[in-house]
């Protein structure tokens, strides 16, 4: 059997000195650092353009919201930025559930 002219680079499936014939083909046979496992990592990414950044004082959680989730979280809630520089809002924290002192930064 030949093959056309214009695949005649191509090796056919399942020739080649050692290699694997499994569904990853040669691949499989050496390891790859940043391959499937680069696709399904989480990494430290600075929050997108009018996200909402919650940071705990009990926790000590930070936890990106929306501003939506953020107006649920937030009622009721006290506010005394003159009074508590650190953590100036009473309200719900998103990542423990309780009402505590919390941070809260919107990103522009």
């Amino acid at each position: 059997m030949s093959t056309p002219e214009g695949f005649d680079r191509l090796r056919r499936r399942g020739s080649g000195a050692g290699t694997s014939t499994g569904p990853a083909g040669a691949a499989s046979a050496r390891p790859d650092p940043q391959g499937r496992s680069a696709l399904y990592s989480v990494s430290e990414q600075p929050p997108a353009p009018g996200a909402v950044t919650v940071t705990c004082s009990d926790c000590e959680q930070t936890t990106t919201v929306s501003p939506r989730r953020l107006a649920t979280l937030a009622l009721p809630s006290v506010h005394l930025p003159l009074l508590r520089r650190d953590h100036p809002s009473w309200m719900r924290c998103p990542a423990c559930g309780k009402r505590t002192w919390v941070k809260v930064v919107i990103t522009l």
